[in-house]
């Protein structure tokens, strides 16, 4: 009996780094096509190729916008219209946020923008993971907005 768990143990240790190795394919660029797939395979439903190169996505009834550059870096953007913020306030959050930048557009509307390089290669999973990190961002920003907004 000592000597089948051990067996076993051992067959699920040696068996262990081949999954943690698992190889990851990258990509230098994703299609339009290729990224309405990978969001949707995400649960997104409200996802839709604009244009060449743009793609948007609906999430709690909030648009957001999947950039496709021609050289495989991916965009993504977040505005807010109807609010009043100063520039003050926007440098302010450039100052103590990472992973993001906002600008006021011509407008003067509240901007959120990230980018993922394609630089080092692409994976469905850097792809999904770039995505939910900007979704959080966006949250946050749309609550520093709320609490800054001078209209």
């Amino acid at each position: 009996m000592k000597i089948r768990i051990i067996a076993i143990l051992t067959a699920i240790y040696l068996l262990l780094p081949i999954h943690a190795f698992a190889e990851v394919r990258l990509t230098d660029k994703y299609t339009d096509s290729e990224l309405v797939q990978i969001i949707k395979d995400e649960g997104y439903s409200g996802v839709k190729k604009l244009r060449d190169g743009v793609i948007r996505i609906k999430v709690e009834g909030k648009s957001y916008i999947l950039i496709n550059k021609d050289d495989g870096d991916l965009q993504a953007y977040y505005g807010i219209g109807g609010v009043k913020v100063s520039y003050k306030d926007i440098n302010e959050w450039n100052k103590t946020r990472r992973l993001s930048r906002a600008y006021l557009d011509s407008d003067e509307d509240p901007v959120l923008e990230s980018d993922l390089l394609a630089n080092g290669g692409l994976s469905v999973e850097h792809v999904t993971e770039f995505f939910r990190v900007f979704k959080i961002s966006v949250q946050s920003f749309r609550e520093f907005i709320i609490e800054n907004d001078k209209s």
